[in-house]
């Protein structure tokens, strides 16, 4: 029981602070871990950016692609953003 004790509360720190996303690495899928800006039990995210082939302007950018977008920024980078603006997109790609 006491094993318990101390796996349970280390995982959920985990889940809460710890997530990834894949990338394409010498034609491999790579996962990239980091350490969350914010808690979530969001793990895995969407670099969308994370392919030299997927550099998108905000205008060309589906509503789905804008939303993994601003929760990628938001957990991975704590930046807080509606992407109202190419700027804000930049801020969020260059990192």
């Amino acid at each position: 029981m006491k094993p318990l004790l101390i796996i349970f509360p280390i995982a959920l720190f985990a889940v809460l602070y710890i997530g990834f996303y894949e990338k394409m690495e010498d034609a491999y899928p790579e996962k990239v871990f980091f350490i969350k800006k914010s808690p979530t039990l969001q793990m895995k995210f969407e670099n969308i950016f994370a392919y030299e082939s997927d550099d998108k302007k905000l205008s060309e950018l589906s509503d789905t692609e804008r939303q993994l977008v601003i929760q990628y920024c938001k957990y991975r980078l704590g930046i807080a953003t509606i992407l109202k603006s190419q700027n804000e997109l930049e801020e969020c790609k260059k990192r």
